[in-house]
Parts: C-alpha cells; structure tokens; sequence
C-alpha cells in the first residue's frame, strides 16, 4: 500500500521514527494537513463512529471524520444487541446510516462484529428458561446472525470482525456461554459460517492485550488452526487500549511481528490511551473495579508534564505502526475525539479522560502535528577534524608525539604505524585473512548500525567497508537498552570448505547468540542472523579447523557455583557449519583462569587457533579496566586439556609505571593473524587516558607483531611500555550530498537516511519527541571522537518555539551523560543558544545566551576538545561556541565542559565518546 511518490517533508517525518526503507520524492511546497493525506498510502486511517454523529447530531464530529479519515468501524450499532436484539427481529436502521455515510464521503467501511460474548443479546445463547440451549440450538443461531448479517451488507462492508475477545491473558479460552456450549469450537464455525454466507468479505480475529505472551501464542495457534482447516482469516485485529504504563512497545511489536509471520495481515483497531492512572489493562467492559474519585484526577486538563508524556508515547506507537506499514492494513482510533472515548465513563460515571487522537475541540493532538508536519532542523555538514603532527588521511601511518620508546615503535613490513591503529572507539578488535587481504570487526554496543568492518592489503592502511549487521532486521536495539548492551566482542572467521566469511557475536541483553554469513565481506551484503540460543555468555568465536571441522568457544558461568567474584569459565562446543547448529555437549576448559588459586577474575574474549601440531586458546583476563590483560593455553586437541603456556600473560600494562607519559593502559582481548610472509601481529583494545582512568576515547584497536618464544606467542614482553601516537585527521564531513559518511551511526537506531540530504549538501533532520536523555531513538547522527584536539563544526536553521526544542551538537557518552548545545527557546518563547551538560542524570552546567528576534540564519556552532597539561596528567575539556558570521569570529558559551563527566570512569560504560549533531521536541532539562 506504500506509495512510490512521497513528500521529502513527509519522508523525513517518518524516517526520523520508524526505519522504513529510503523512497524517492522530490520536496514539495505544502506537504499533507490530514491523516488521510498523510498515511493514507500506507494503511487505511479509520475511527470508531457512533448514531449521533451519523445521524447529524453532532456535525462538527462528522466533519472531522470526513476530513481526517478514510475508514470508519461502528462503535455499537453492529453488535449483537443492538443489530439482533430478538431471535426474529432485526435493527438494520442505525447500521444502514451508517454505511450510507461512508458509501456518500468515501469511507472504507469494516464490520463489528458477529460474534462477542460482550454486548450480546440477552436472548442469544439462553432457552426460554434462561438456560443454556444446547450445541445444535447455539450452532444455529450463529449461522443465521451471521449469514442474516452478511447477506445485508453484502459488497458493502470490506471485512469483518468475525470473533472478539475469546481468550484471556493466560492464553486459555474466555469461559464465557459461547464456550460453555461449544467450546473452542465456536471460533472456528463462525468463520466458517461468514465465509460460506460471503465468499468474498475479509475476516478478522480481534482481541485486547495481544502484547501479552499467552494470548499471543494462543492467537497464533489459532491463525495456524483456521488456516489448517482451509477456513479464511484475513488478518489479526489488535486492539490498542493501552496507558501510560502498557504495553511495552518492544511487546507490542514483538506479538504484530508474530502474527504476520502466519501469513495474514495485522490491523491496529480501538485504539486509544488513557492519560490517567492505571487501573487495570483490561478492556472487557463486564469488568467491574470499585473506583475512588481521586482516580479522576484531571477533570479541567492534563498538566503540561502528562500531556507532553502521552503526546511522546502515542507517538512513539504510532511510529511504530509506520515502521510495519508492510503488513499494518488499517489503524484505527476508538472513538472521533475525547469527548466520545468509552474512557470518560469506565469504569465509573463522570471520570475525565483524554485517550484520542483529536481534543474535544476536535483539534488535532500535538503528536499527529509533529508526525504530518515535523519540525526539522537544516544542518550543513558536520565537519570533524584533528590537530596533529602530520595529516596523513585515515589510518595513515604518522609519527608525533608519543610515537618513540619502548612498545611504542610498531613497524609492519619495515614501515613505521601509528599506534592506535583505529582511533576512536573501535574495541574488541578480531581479524582475519583470506590470500592478501585482511578483514577487521569491532563491537558496537547499543549503537546502530552494528560492528564495523574493516579491509586492508598491508595491515597498515585500513579501508572502511561499512557495518555487517546494517539493517534493522539484523540488530533490532531495544528502547531503554543501555548503551553498554547490544553488540559484544564480534569475531570474524572464514571457512575455506564452503568459502564463506562467519561473523559471530552476542546481543547482550537482546537475542544472545548469533551469527552472520557472506561470500565477499567487499559486497556489504550479510545474511539475516542464525541464532544459537544454547551459546550464552558472551565473546564467543569460531575456529574452522583443517579436518573440516569447527568449534565455538565462549565465556559463561563456571558449570558449578562461582568460587568467587569474577569467576567465569570457557566453553567449547562443536559446530556444525553445514546446518548451521552446535552439535554434541559442551565442555568446560578453561575454568577461571591460569591460576584458579589466585582468583583470576573474568577470563572472557576468547580464540581458538590450530597452528601446526597445537591447539592454543588465547583469551583476556583481569576484567577490561586497568588490570586488563591477555593470556594463552596450549594443547595437542580442540577439546584439551589447556594448560597455561610458560609465560602469562602476554599482553599487559597493570604494571607499567605509573608516572609514564602518554600511558597506554586496559591491554587486551586481542586477535592473532600471519602475513602471507609468516610474520605474526595481534591486535587488541587499549586506553588512552588523558588522567588517572578518565578517558574520552574509549577502548581503540592497537597493533604489535608477536614473536613466538619457546612455542608460544608473547605480544609484548613484560615490562615493555606501549606508548601512542597522535595523528592528524584532515577535514572529514559526517555526510555531503553523496551520502552519509560510513563512519556515521545513531542511537539504538539509525533515523536518517540519504534521502534526508539535499543537493547542496544539507541535512534535514526531524526534531524527534525522544530526547538525549530519554532512552530511546533520538534523531542523532554521530561519529566517534578520536583523539584529544578535535573539533567539530557545523551550522544549523531551526524555529524553537519551546524551551523543550533543542538542536545543535552533541557531545554523548550515553543517556545519562552527554553535552547538548544548540538552538532552543526560552522562558518568553524568544530564540536562545542553550548549552546542558548532564552526568549521571543531574544538570552540571547549565548556560544561556539569548539571540536577538530575527536573528540571521544559519547559526553556526563549533564544540573543539582542550588538552592541557598539568602536574598529574592532563586534563580535558570540550569548550562550546556559537557565531553568526564565522568571518567576524566566535562566542564562547560558558567554560569549558569538563571530559570527566563523559568518561568511562565516571559513566561505567565501555564504550567511547560520540559527537555529532540532533534535534529534539521534547528536550528535559
């Protein structure tokens, strides 16, 4: 249903929420007003109708829904008591107007319902004595309800709610009278008897609370049912009564998701949400709950605070709803305006809601606005840059400060390399080779896309080939996943006995385990992932051995209980590369460390190589802070038994002097790979700190050769010092008019696409109803920060009318400690420059600078890194500055920021530090 031809407005309002695939469209004047002219092309946009609007006596509703819509459902005229309400008397007068005014404005017109236990004739299912009529009498009358019914509106009502709400939450069957006589049964006759009376209309299953397990599985059971039995079902009506606090959007897309892998289609019907406490989730209507009046609590208008919550949470769902518009047919609101919504009076007289998507002015909600016409920041392009030494482009080697002494002089092939190989937060580094060419991953946490990859015929000069998991279908990051989740340790691997390149990794507090597959790492193309759900832990890695053979290892808890705190264990599992499965039992063998009496905390990052006649199994231990290290085992099988080789570990710097300059520290989870020469390197993640364990940069990709000593492999001699290098990085825009840069990301998800770049090279970016601190998908496009002396510059048109819109640069180390700086607006609504600096959730600075009304556009904004010396160390900064004419110079806004409150230390984090630009409503200060 999605149209070919979109508005570039309206694309960028829903790309900004919903990861739907890039479409063309050229910019256009005016963009959409209504619902229908906005979504229209991606699903029926429908509400729930009742007699006094179809019957005239509430016009300005009728109105509403003539402009606004392209669907309606009856609200209760179609139901059993009111349509049937004696065995042989039907009440067709009511239903008739009402399809007789969407037949005269062009509504699509959906049926509800033929059978409910709720709302039913009292007659329906009881005999003259107020039994219950047997399984014949009860089979009858529904086949005469529904074939009486259909017959009426045949050719005029696109397709019904066959059965509502049968199964309760627990995924049991409702025991309600149609159940007590039939059973399960009577779902299935009455789709059958709708099919045989109209060949031709849609049929539905509707129920509330599909986000719930039970019923969800009972209802996919259900689809598998009817269809088995080659009885039609369309699609799957989910019904979105939802509050505050319900469903879990990650629920509700998880049950749509299953429904639509049965093959039927998914409508989003009777929905609303109530602003008001929750009471209980439950939308059956014979529910009774004894209700106090304070529960009532906003009868003359929400707060701004709760307005603004349920504005961003409906939104956020309706969002939702775009990103499935593939298999989303219809959604529909449940009711025209506040003031019709079942809410007001359930389930006590007088109680005030405002659960619609229109007031009771019939004005259109905040969040429908923000969703038809976003307010959109315009951003020319970021551009980041580096002072150093030397400008050698990316990854070019260079010398400079810090490059001389000890382990910090690295030649590859007779050349020098700067040290870090990969600036920036690129840790967990795991490498291979195939012939001349060497292919490199990292972990990405809770940043979107997933793990970069990286190609290189020298080891020396790097090219950046894109991201591996880079669809949504690959990596879905959660809402309120922290951003130190996600994406662990990647381990890229081939396998010459079917020329295929294995990445595996795990989706931390996502979907474990998982591996991906290509035949050419160039083509940027990986498969959809196979999960291992019986891998757990983390940092698991693949070795295909000679024999044809292969084997995961992994980090998981010890087999029995922990000794101790830190107490982790490697395990080895067969795999079987031809399905695609483990096969066999798993077995410990490494447990806790080299030396299990010292209590060796979390051995993790582990790697299984056959190099000649030994099996060695490298792995880090001492955790990934300063005690970080790297150790090795050897044995004469894959499935041991390792012993510690003769000198561990191999790799660390925990006792490296600690008044060295330019320290290197947290050595470790490193990755093995031979030259086609025969000469080995490792690469593994280390430190920069600029003082004590504060750090920007994160964990980075270091390099060094391996010399092999007594048969085993030592990166760095104990007692060698790593130094680092810093390296110039010549202008490099985050996007031009080709595209986005392949270094840039966004937060759990990717909001922006190329389409969202104008010809001259300006980013259209959607003020998002997600804020820097909210935990979600924010409209944020970043890059990583690589070295101290960056800067970072671009230049920004927005119109805030709110203290809550803010767009400019951000400078992020997750969702409680970041830097926003940009446009926003102040108290009296007049445009202002706002910089807020937050660690651990509280305000740490907090600076304005008004700008005059009519103030030139663009304004431009600059953030650039202060490294300064001191008797400890460094210490660092990011200094802020605005400018209307970068010729006539730069304003400074407040101090400089200080780094410790983006560091790893203080957030507790593994990851680095982002800057990049974003644009947000519903900024919380």
């Amino acid at each position: 249903m999605r149209s070919k031809n979109i508005s570039r407005q309206l694309l960028i309002g829903i790309l900004a929420a919903a990861l739907t695939a890039c479409g063309g469209g050229q910019p256009q004047d005016s963009g959409p007003r209504t619902l229908k002219e906005a979504f229209g092309d991606y699903f029926l946009v429908g509400t729930a109708m009742n007699t006094r609007q179809v019957s005239g006596q509430d016009p300005e509703g009728a109105e509403l829904v003539k402009a606004q819509f392209n669907a309606v459902v009856a609200e209760n005229c179609m139901k059993c008591e009111a349509i049937h309400p004696e065995e042989d008397r039907y009440d067709f007068a009511d239903a008739d107007a009402l399809v007789d005014f969407a037949e005269a404005n062009g509504l699509t017109v959906t049926g509800h319902v033929l059978v409910w236990h709720s709302q039913m004739a009292p007659w329906f299912c009881v005999d003259d004595e107020g039994k219950l009529v047997s399984p014949e009498v009860l089979k009858q009358r529904m086949k005469d309800h529904i074939t009486t019914i259909l017959h009426h509106f045949k050719g005029r009502i696109k397709g019904w709610d066959v059965v509502n709400e049968a199964i309760i939450e627990d995924g049991s069957y409702r025991q309600s009278p149609l159940w007590q006589i039939l059973g399960e049964e009577f779902v299935p006759l009455a789709f059958q008897y709708a099919h045989e009376a109209d060949p031709d209309v849609e049929l539905y299953y509707n129920d509330y609370g599909m986000n719930v397990p039970g019923r969800r599985n009972t209802v996919v059971r259900l689809i598998k049912t009817l269809q088995e039995r080659g009885l039609r079902i369309d699609a799957v009506g989910m019904q979105g009564h939802m509050g505050m606090d319900y469903p879990r959007l990650e629920d509700f897309e998880a049950s749509l998701e299953a429904f639509a892998a049965t093959g039927v289609k998914v409508m989003i019907t009777e929905w609303d949400m109530t602003a008001l406490p929750t009471i209980s989730s439950s939308a059956n209507i014979s529910d009774t709950v004894a209700f106090q009046q304070q529960l009532n609590p906003y009868p003359d208008g929400l707060p701004e605070d709760v307005d603004r919550e349920w504005n961003k949470r409906m939104k956020a769902f309706f969002q939702l709803f775009l990103k499935h518009s593939d298999v989303i047919t219809r959604v529909t609101a449940w009711g025209v305006s506040d003031g019709d919504s079942w809410r007001n009076s359930f389930p006590m007289d007088g109680r005030t809601d405002y659960a619609l998507p229109f007031d009771r002015q019939h004005r259109m909600k905040p969040f429908l606005r923000e969703l038809i016409s976003p307010k959109v920041a315009t951003f020319s392009p970021l551009i980041y840059s580096v002072e150093g030494d030397e400008a050698t482009g990316e990854n070019g080697a260079a010398g400079g400060e810090g490059s001389a002494g000890g382990g910090g002089d690295v030649t590859i092939t007779g050349e020098p390399i700067a040290n870090p190989l990969l600036p920036g937060c690129y840790p967990d580094p795991s490498i291979c080779r195939v012939g001349d060419d060497y292919y490199l991953v990292n972990s990405t946490f809770a940043y979107f896309p997933g793990v970069p990859i990286w190609h290189s015929t020298d080891l020396r000069h790097w090219e950046r080939l894109g991201f591996v998991l880079n669809r949504p279908s690959q990596l879905p990051l959660r809402e309120g996943l922290p951003m130190r989740c996600g994406i662990y340790a990647p381990d890229i691997k081939y396998n010459p006995h079917n020329g295929l390149f294995y990445m595996i990794t795990t989706d931390v507090y996502g979907r474990g385990t998982l591996f991906v597959t290509t035949d050419d790492p160039r083509k940027g193309v990986w498969s959809e992932p196979t999960y291992l759900p019986e891998v757990g832990g983390i940092d698991p890695s693949i070795l295909f051995d000679t024999d044809g053979r292969a084997y995961i290892v992994n980090n998981d808890a010890p087999a029995g209980q922990p000794l101790y705190d830190g107490h982790r264990a490697i395990w080895l599992r067969e795999f079987d590369w031809k399905t695609g499965r483990t096969v066999g039992e798993q077995r410990v063998i490494v447990n806790g460390g080299v030396d299990i009496s010292q209590k060796p905390s979390w051995i993790e990052g582990p790697h299984l190589y056959h190099i000649g006649d030994t099996y060695y199994l490298m792995c880090a231990e001492g955790g990934t802070s300063i005690n970080h290290s790297e150790v090795i085992f050897s044995a004469s099988s894959p499935q041991g038994p390792f012993r510690p080789c003769k000198t561990n570990p191999i790799l660390t710097q925990r006792d490296a002097p600690s008044d060295r300059t330019h320290p290197v520290t947290c050595t470790g989870h490193a990755d093995l790979v031979q030259t086609p020469e025969g000469d080995w390197y490792a690469v593994f993640l280390a430190m920069r700190p600029y003082r004590d364990d504060h750090d920007v940069m994160g964990r980075e990709t270091f390099i060094h050769p391996v010399q092999w000593v007594d048969g085993q492999p030592i990166i760095l001699p104990q007692g060698e010092v790593l130094t680092y290098s810093t390296r110039a990085v010549a202008d490099a825009p985050l996007w031009s008019a080709e595209g986005l840069s392949p270094e840039a990301f966004g937060i759990r998800s990717l909001t922006v696409c190329d389409d969202m770049i104008g010809a001259d090279g300006s980013l259209s970016l959607p003020a998002s109803s997600v804020g820097l601190s909210d935990g979600g998908r924010p409209s944020v496009l970043g890059r990583w920060v690589t070295d101290f002396n960056c800067s970072a510059q671009t230049a920004v048109t927005f119109s805030p009318s709110s203290t809550h819109d803010l767009a400019g640069l951000t400078v992020y180390q997750d969702d409680a400690c970041h830097v926003a700086f940009g446009l926003s607006a102040d108290e009296q609504g007049q445009p202002c420059i706002k910089l807020m600096a937050k660690s651990k959730g509280e305000t740490k600075a907090e600076v304005t600078a008004p700008l005059a009304a009519g103030t030139a556009k663009p304004v431009y904004l600059k953030v650039e890194g202060v490294y300064t010396p001191t008797d400890g160390g460094h210490d660092m900064g990011y200094l802020f500055s605005y400018s209307l004419n970068p010729a006539k110079g730069w304003t400074a806004v407040g101090d400089p920021v200080s780094a410790d409150l983006l560091s790893t230390r203080t957030a507790g984090n593994f990851t680095g530090t982002v800057v990049g630009v974003f644009a947000t409503g519903c900024y919380s200060e």
